[in-house]
């Protein structure tokens, strides 16, 4: 027979008991979730086959372990990859850097791409966002322009933003799907910034635009890798700021804004 908990239990069993049996059958509910990856989402979720297209920032639809679990493995992961490089980066390290097992780690990112997708994701995305917030913003899009020149300066002095970029392009040479994603971030960022520069001058078409942006983006990370052997002066940042100006504009920064 079947209790109204939907419990079996033998007629012979006395009622006496039932608040044991009350016990014994939660008790497997306590252990789930003690669990990290709740029982259902192991045994009831497909797991995605593809890493290249990231939902949200990845936590939709987990829980708050589930959600401390990602993000200590992306923490790990990204210290591991800034330590030890492509080398020495794999989910098998990974996930004993995290204190899990592989599998654990696969449900949140089947791939070490995947992995790398979420450490280096947050940094391109400041740069998309800055660039929405831009094109929505009541300010000029000279100022706005200005302003991400200065934020490319300062991010080129940045030593574990170069690093992490450094590793990033590493993985790329060498991985065609990383390539890919490489591809994928470039050209969101060169779409959205040539949008800016068009704003700034319209005299651009869509595609001069591109070029140009194109071309600051090429500069900016040229920059961060010169930065990194000792040859970032003032001297050079004003030149850089100077060069970004003529580009957009056709004519000198002191005179941009005429």
């Amino acid at each position: 027979m079947e209790n109204a908990s939907g419990i079996g239990y033998s007629h012979q069993r006395p009622a006496k008991r039932r608040r044991d049996d009350f016990h014994e059958a939660r008790a497997p509910t306590r252990r789930r979730k003690a669990m990290t990856v709740p029982i259902e989402q192991r045994n009831g979720r497909k797991r995605r086959t593809s890493s290249a297209a990231p939902a949200g920032n990845g936590t939709d639809g987990l829980r708050a372990q589930g959600v401390r679990t990602r993000n200590t493995i992306v923490r790990v992961a990204r210290k591991l990859l800034l330590e030890g490089g492509a080398l020495d980066f794999s989910q098998r390290a990974v996930a004993a850097a995290a204190g899990i097992s592989v599998s654990n780690l696969q449900y949140y990112f089947p791939t070490r791409l995947a992995v790398l997708r979420a450490v280096m994701e947050p940094a391109i995305g400041t740069y998309l966002k800055d660039l929405t917030r831009a094109l929505d913003s009541d300010a000029s899009p000279h100022e706005m322009l200005d302003a991400l020149m200065k934020r490319a300066l300062r991010d080129a002095k940045d030593a574990q933003y170069k690093a992490l970029w450094a590793h990033f392009f590493s993985f790329a040479a060498i991985d065609d799907e990383c390539r890919r994603l490489v591809d994928e971030w470039y050209a969101t960022l060169t779409r959205e910034l040539a949008q800016l520069v068009r704003a700034a001058n319209p005299e651009h078409s869509a595609a001069d635009s591109r070029h140009v942006a194109t071309l600051l983006i090429s500069m900016a990370d040229g920059l961060a890798f010169q930065a990194g052997v000792g040859r970032h002066t003032p001297a050079l940042e004003a030149r850089f700021m100077e060069t970004a100006h003529y580009l957009v504009y056709g004519k000198p920064s002191s005179a941009a804004g005429k």
